[in-house]
């Protein structure tokens, strides 16, 4: 199985900020599904599609044009939801983005593939009025319920795709990026022996950690500076691969 993986466009047309190159987000990624997206079985964007900024764009109308780059690949194609899409009701976004909801599943080969929603800032908030605040989030209770219902009844091994991280170096850094409740979610995964690999978005600089036999891997984020940040990703039996791309390192996991 092979998909090619994108995250944190902060896709805008306002160029003022010094760090993320927000308006080159749509070129980059079309460049990315132009070069290396032949001979993937889908396309994923991890999430942070676009931002809302006054005077600029409205989200919904940048959601619309990098689901079109996305569709026009003939690729079927994937997104999650990251906390700057929170700036317009997931409701919407789950209209405009083409989702089954804000979070689903689908199966590709001999996996099965959880897409979650890790946009909450508590567990029995699961549709903020506003955006979220980045750095306490959370899965909710109902997500969590409809988790191991998919992880119980699954025959094949999961890939788990979320754009909030669970792991980053060690469980216990208490870094802001990861999941507040991220201890019930990895112990879930650890212990059903199903999930091979987790793969995210949220922490611009990237990140890769292994914890008791599951991949944990965090793509850089694509609007940083003029890199077209970028992976395509090989899953087999014996093997991860991920070949990088912009400023994206590659890795080579033997499982």
């Amino acid at each position: 199985m092979k998909f090619l993986a994108f995250t944190d466009l902060h896709y805008t047309d306002d160029t003022s900020h010094e760090v993320r190159f927000r308006h080159k987000s749509l070129s980059k990624i079309r460049k990315a599904i132009e070069k290396h997206s032949d001979g993937c079985d889908f396309i994923m964007n991890l999430g942070d599609t676009a931002d809302e900024v006054d005077g600029a764009k409205k989200q919904t109308d940048l959601w619309q044009e990098v689901i079109c780059a996305m569709k026009e690949s003939g690729k079927d194609y994937y997104a999650l939801i990251g906390n700057h899409d929170t700036s317009t009701s997931k409701k919407t976004w789950e209209k405009i983005i083409g989702m089954k909801g804000r979070y689903y599943s689908f199966d590709c080969g001999e996996y099965k593939i959880l897409c979650l929603d890790g946009n909450n800032n508590s567990v029995d908030t699961p549709f903020p009025e506003n955006e979220i605040l980045w750095s306490e989030c959370y899965l909710d209770t109902e997500q969590i319920a409809w988790l191991k219902k998919e992880i119980d009844e699954s025959e094949k091994e999961i890939l788990v795709f979320c754009h909030q991280m669970f792991v980053m170096d060690d469980i216990e850094n208490g870094d802001d990026h990861v999941l507040i409740n991220r201890k019930e979610i990895v112990d879930l995964f650890e212990k059903s022996g199903k999930v091979k690999a987790v793969f995210c978005g949220h922490y611009h600089h990237g990140n890769f950690s292994e914890r008791n036999g599951i991949y944990y891997i965090t793509f850089r984020a694509i609007c940083t500076g003029d890199n077209e940040n970028h992976a395509v990703v090989t899953v087999e039996k014996d093997f991860i691969r991920v070949e990088g791309y912009g400023g994206q390192p590659s890795i080579e996991i033997r499982t």
